[in-house]
Parts: C-alpha cells; structure tokens; sequence
C-alpha cells in the first residue's frame, strides 16, 4: 500500500475511530438483582452484562478504576487527543460523552502527573532543571492544575467569538466553548510536558524549550480548530491568530498579578493591565467585524 493510500486511511479513521457493539437478542440473569432481559445493561440496577464471579480480571479492573483507566480510559482519551484532537473534541462536545474520560478531571489527572515529573522526578530525582528566573515559571510547575484552568479561560472567550456560525457549528455557546478550551489546555500540558523532558534530557535552555513548546502548540491548535469547525486553511488560520493573540495577552496580564503575588517588590504595574486590557478588546473588536464580513460574503 502506498503512502497516499494509507494518509487517505488515517483520515478516515480520524473522522471515526472506534466501533460501537450493538446489543444482542442474547438473554441475562443479573448477577446484582436477578432480573432476566435482553441488552448490554440491566435495566433495573444498570449492572453490566457478563459480570460473572470475581477474578484477577476483577482485582485489575478494581485497580484500574482508581485513575478512571476502565472504562473511557484516561490513556484512550489522552491518545485520541493527540492524533486526531479536533475531530475527538467535536465528538464529545456533539454530546458523545462515552467516548471521552470526563475532560475537567482529566485536567486535573494530568497536571498532576506534569507536577510531579517536572517538580520531582526531574528536579529532585534526576537533578536536572531549567535555569529560570521567572517566578511565574515556578508557581507554574507547582500550581499546574489552576493555572491550565485560568489558561483554558483565558482562550474561552475569542474562541466563542471568532468561530460563531462554522460550517460544523451552526451555533456555538460559551459552555462548549469552555470544553474546547478544557482538551486545548490538556493537550496544551502534553505538548509542554515531551517538551521540558526532550529539553531537560538534552540541556536546551529555557528560551529553546519554550519556542519549540509555542510551535507545537500552535499547529496543534490550528488543527484542532480546523477539524471541529470545518473553515478552509485561511479561514481558520486568521481566526487562529487572533484568538492565540487574545490568549497571549490575558495571559500577560495573568503573569503581572502571578509575579506581584510571589514577589512582593515587583513593581505593579497598572499602565501594562491597562494596555493589555485595551489590545484584548480591540483584537476581540476587530475579529468580531471580520467575522461578521466573512458571514456576509457567504
């Protein structure tokens, strides 16, 4: 098979990646209520069919449901997430929620697992960091888990602006705008975390790690957005940029507060939130028109 072939496969597998086993004319007897039917659940205790004696299988699916790794797997989820991001994310948001580990708790899992192989295996295991002195940087790595959730707000709103009325969506709310926001800022982790290890492996500097980490992030996103509303390359990639400019600048505005918490003699500087402020709007303005002549011309 050559290589367009398979390209032209892995793009249908991206569109549906996964197969749903219908329910059989098979009849049960529940092992939890003793209710006979026909199906993959009992309909009286939603007990599972096939659930039989306990065995090791039990004892590793016990284990397993500890980090939600049974069923709609973290490890799945997270896969998905990496190969064929937009298309998983418009699933979930369509209202297929049993293809995905719940994303909010996912967040948080992650960050976790980002927390301690950057904070501890890295740096008090291995011995190797970053130099930095960005106190932002620090409270970062220690607080991954809230500030991917100000991260995820912070791309919120643009995003619900600039991708009203999509080919895919003909209307877009602000709740699912939050949950694409939410598997951006996971992926934003993943992306940060093979990043920091291939940098930290090799001794790349702060400046090296973070421009690689900005780059991946970005062609993620553009083809994350392009896969769940549908714009052609120009459409997404104006759209794109604003909404990672608007994200850049709420997220300076973020760091001017993180650093007059941490470091109290920094000086607060109330004419850059001003200015931030003030881009912010008038980038949401500008993209909002252009959005709105886009629409026309169609």
């Amino acid at each position: 098979m050559d290589l367009k072939n398979r390209l032209k496969d892995f793009k249908k597998w991206q569109h549906q990646s996964y197969e749903f086993h219908f329910a059989s004319d098979e009849e049960h007897e529940c092992l939890c209520c003793g209710h006979r039917y026909k199906g993959n659940f009992c309909p009286c205790c939603s007990q599972k069919a096939g659930v039989g004696d306990i065995s090791w299988n039990s004892v590793r699916q016990g284990v397993l449901d500890i980090w939600g790794l049974g069923s709609r797997s973290l490890i799945y989820s997270l896969w998905q997430l990496i190969v064929r991001p937009g298309h998983f994310i418009s699933e979930y948001i369509r209202g297929k929620f049993q293809v995905s580990f719940p994303p909010v708790k996912m967040l948080f899992l992650v960050a976790i697992l980002y927390t301690l192989i950057y904070y501890w295996l890295f740096q008090y295991v291995l011995n190797l960091q970053v130099e930095t002195s960005s106190a932002v940087n620090l409270w970062d790595a220690k607080n991954a888990g809230w500030s991917r959730i100000i991260l995820s707000l912070s791309f919120l709103f643009p995003t619900w602006v600039l991708f009203q009325n999509s080919p895919k969506f003909s209307h877009l709310s602000i709740p699912k705008a939050f949950f694409i926001a939410v598997f951006m800022s996971i992926l934003e982790i993943m992306i940060e975390l093979f990043v920091y290890s291939l940098g930290l492996l090799c001794g790349a500097t702060e400046d090296m790690i973070a421009s690689l980490g900005l780059i991946l992030f970005a062609v993620y996103y553009f083809v994350a957005y392009r896969q769940i509303f549908g714009f052609g390359v120009w459409g997404t990639l104006w759209r794109h940029f604003f909404v990672l400019m608007c994200g850049f600048f709420l997220w300076v505005l973020f760091d001017e507060f993180i650093e007059y918490a941490v470091t109290p003699d920094h000086p607060f500087s109330k004419q850059s939130i001003l200015h931030c402020s003030s881009v912010v709007v008038l980038l949401l303005l500008l993209g909002y028109i252009l959005t709105k002549l886009a629409r026309n011309r169609h």
